[in-house]
């Protein structure tokens, strides 16, 4: 029996001087034991669909065509069916953990208070519930984290308690919008796994809402892409993900970087906003294959196969690199081929625009004691047109080293030099000065900019705070603008009347503008959509092309570094434990840290062709009193190991702290 069951669905938003056609004839469905992935981009109707199924629509929602549950229409339900539904019917996971947490509250009672109200538990036995709960999502040592706040949580241990509160009244169907945003690769995986365990071993069905399409491959039976608020392919997950049939699913596919470095190409042009139902194909404006039929009538979906459609009237099922793909959205670069228009590169070996020696970053307790040790001996260099990687799990020190590059975190031991200058060593104006020439392109492109400044205010914000007349800043911000191919009309716009998109643009131009010898880009696309993202990389790749200045791409998404980078660096714990060439570290990793990182690197293509290394523990749970920060985690470890810290040392045309390096390779084949 189908478990849940989406017919003709279309929802028409309507406000005041406003009108959005969210969803136009969705069908879809999701039997008890499947996990059926939701995929597209932001804006093309994958929450409206999640909202829809559980009751949960915006104001002004009109609706037409049935969300059956279970035999029961969602969509007639009164408040208190829908109050019972949403406690044993289906449940939703969030994109946001722990803005979905109540700050005021333990998550233990979070928890015991919705077994209390769905099951009729008594206090005490929900407790005892609540801790299998989070035993069973795999949270160690869950009684003390009964009693935890969210923000002492870690984003994968806040993802796993609302597992344990979508799963705790044994809902029939999991919702999950977004689950692993913003987590490592590490974290991810292991997040999708416990989806995929709870429909093999719970027969639950699982609706997995997701950007994330390299992600989600692994996980899902079957895959229904989403467009504009209309269903346009619908098939089994291998069909669909590897040999799409929808030239929107093959944009969407080649918009993905993949671990085994594959070239992006990024899909020109944007999503339209419906006020109606689309009568024509609603991709045909970014299409390469569109006709007059395209933008004159609307495709119906039609059969491809068993259990497989595509609502399109030239479908082209087969591998992403046929050679009949149109050439028309342009690849984005690879490392070290964009100079930009006028800039002549030197020969021989360049200025280093960024030196750290020794760093060590300790933050201190509010309460005494010894604080957290952040950074520990962190060496490295950024020279002029070099593109360097730093990857590692989250809580692994990325971004402390982002805030002591750009001089906002003083460390406790070491030296910082910013184009030959030591940032200790300066004050006042001079110092002020000199952080101009270091910029910071944030995760989050809308938070990052002011709510009260215009774009125009925003971009030329660095330009006035260094003193440059008016007249000149004007200038500069159109040609920062016109760089990054933004329209002038948005100048007068604020962060809230942006996409994701063109947030980032603004925030890579208000880096760009001052002429920086060093831009430091934290996390800048994980909160993008793929088409977005790879929109914003090949912006990436033209700005850090330049041979006069030095990038640093901070990220937990290793494909993203294979693709744009030119030297890596593998942090752990705040030491690095291995650094070289991008495609040495990749292709021939030494330390098991990175071997770890690159098995759990999800991938649609060939993906990480060496052999897999899986670590022992979670990073919350690993306890290192000395010697290699790894050990507690670590397969291979031995007593010496946990004894004596490593140091960097040769290994290939890379520097590895791992004393067994040479050996794992043979390790791993017995």
């Amino acid at each position: 029996m189908t478990l849940l069951s989406i017919e003709d669905l279309s929802v028409v938003i309507r406000r005041p001087g406003r009108r959005v056609a969210a969803l136009s004839g969705v069908n879809l469905s999701v039997e008890p034991g499947e996990v059926v992935g939701l995929v597209g981009e932001s804006g093309g109707g994958k929450s409206m669909v999640a909202r829809s199924i559980v009751g949960l629509l915006p104001g002004g929602s009109r609706t037409s065509g049935r969300v059956m549950f279970d035999g029961a229409d969602v969509l007639t339900m009164d408040a208190a069916e829908l109050e019972a539904f949403r406690g044993h019917g289906a449940a939703i996971c969030f994109q946001n953990p722990r803005g979905a947490l109540s700050p005021t509250r333990t998550v233990g009672r979070q928890l015991v208070d919705r077994l209390v109200t769905h099951r009729s538990l008594a206090p005490a036995p929900a407790r005892e519930v609540a801790a299998e709960l989070f035993e069973s999502v795999g949270i160690r040592s869950p009684r003390r984290r009964l009693d935890a706040y969210p923000h002492e949580l870690s984003g994968g241990m806040a993802q796993r308690v609302m597992i344990s509160l979508a799963t705790g009244c044994a809902p029939g169907l999991l919702i999950a919008d977004e689950p692993t945003t913003g987590l490592d690769v590490t974290l991810t995986r292991e997040i999708l796994n416990r989806f995929r365990l709870a429909a093999n071993a719970e027969r639950r069905g699982v609706l997995l809402i997701s950007h994330d399409l390299a992600s989600i491959a692994e996980v899902c039976d079957r895959v229904v892409v989403l467009y504009a608020g209309t269903v346009v392919e619908s098939g089994p997950g291998p069909q669909v993900l590897h040999e799409p049939a929808h030239p929107y699913t093959r944009a969407l596919l080649r918009s993905v970087p993949d671990i085994d470095g594959r070239p992006v190409t990024a899909t020109p042009g944007a999503m339209p906003l419906l006020t109606e139902a689309p009568s024509s194909c609603p991709f045909a404006p970014r299409c390469a294959h569109a006709t007059q039929l395209c933008t004159a009538d609307l495709p119906v979906a039609g059969p491809l196969a068993m259990d497989w459609s595509a609502a399109c009237f030239h479908p082209r099922s087969g591998p992403l690199d046929d050679s009949a793909e149109p050439p028309v959205p342009a690849e984005i670069p690879p490392a070290g081929t964009v100079p930009s228009a006028g800039t002549a590169t030197s020969p021989g070996v360049k200025e280093s625009v960024l030196r750290i020696e020794d760093a060590h970053v300790v933050y201190r307790s509010r309460f005494g004691g010894g604080g957290h040790h952040a950074l520990r001996g962190v060496s490295l260099s950024v020279a002029a047109g070099e593109r360097l990687g730093v990857v590692g799990e989250s809580g692994c020190g990325k971004s402390t080293l982002a805030r002591v590059m750009l001089g906002l975190v003083q460390p406790s031991r070491g030296r910082v030099e910013v184009a030959g200058q030591a940032l200790a060593e300066l004050r006042g104006a001079r110092l002020r000065r000199l952080r101009t020439r270091a910029q910071l392109v944030f995760q989050d492109p809308i938070g990052s900019l002011s709510p009260r400044r215009t774009v125009q205010d925003a971009i030329g914000e660095p330009l006035r705070a260094a003193g440059v007349p008016a007249a000149e800043r004007a200038s500069r911000v159109a040609r920062a603008l016109e760089r990054m191919e933004l329209d002038p009309s948005i100048l007068g716009r604020r962060p809230h009347e942006l996409s994701g998109g063109q947030a980032q643009r603004v925030g890579i131009a208000r880096a760009l503008v001052g002429e920086p010898d060093l831009i430091v880009f934290d996390e800048p696309t994980s909160a993008l959509d793929v088409t977005v993202q790879a929109q914003i990389l090949k912006v990436i790749a033209e700005v850090s092309g330049d041979s006069s200045r030095g990038s640093v791409f901070i990220s937990h998404d290793l494909a993203t570094v294979r693709g744009f980078c030119d030297r890596v660096v593998v942090l752990y714990l705040g030491r690095i434990v291995e650094e070289g060439p991008v495609e040495e570290v990749f292709g021939n990793p030494g330390h098991p840290y990175t071997r770890a990182l690159l098995s759990s690197a999800p991938s649609l293509g060939a993906g990480y062709g060496g052999p897999q290394v899986e670590l022992t523990k979670d990073l919350e749970e690993a306890d290192a009193a000395g010697g290699c920060a790894l050990a507690p985690r670590c397969p291979f470890a031995t007593d010496e190991c946990g004894e004596q810290e490593q140091e960097l040392r040769p290994y290939g045309a890379s520097l590895v702290a791992c004393r067994r390096a040479a050996e794992i390779p043979a390790l791993i084949e017995r």
